[in-house]
């Protein structure tokens, strides 16, 4: 069981903290990204014979909202148990 619980904080750690360094866009990772999905989009429509424009998913800043709200919940569920064995 400890073992289960030691996989999970792990787990959930490494997502809250991805999540932060996306959302505080860190070394631009969120800009990044959507330039990343701009050329995806670029080389599907390519790859089908679409001449028009792409149409874009997500921008920076939904990708910064994505990873506040991932660094929330597994931070809270990281805590949530922390403060319910605290409080008694």
């Amino acid at each position: 069981m400890f073992l289960f619980i030691l996989l999970l904080l792990t787990f959930f750690l490494t997502a809250g903290v991805a999540g932060l360094c996306l959302a505080l866009n860190a070394k631009d990772c969120a800009v990044r990204l959507e330039q990343r999905q701009l050329r995806n989009l670029e080389l599907r429509a390519q790859a089908r014979g679409q001449l028009g424009p792409p149409d874009q998913v997500a921008t920076a800043f939904g990708f910064r909202v994505a990873g506040g709200l991932v660094s929330l919940v597994s931070f809270g569920l990281i805590l949530a148990p922390v403060i319910a064995v605290a409080a008694g």
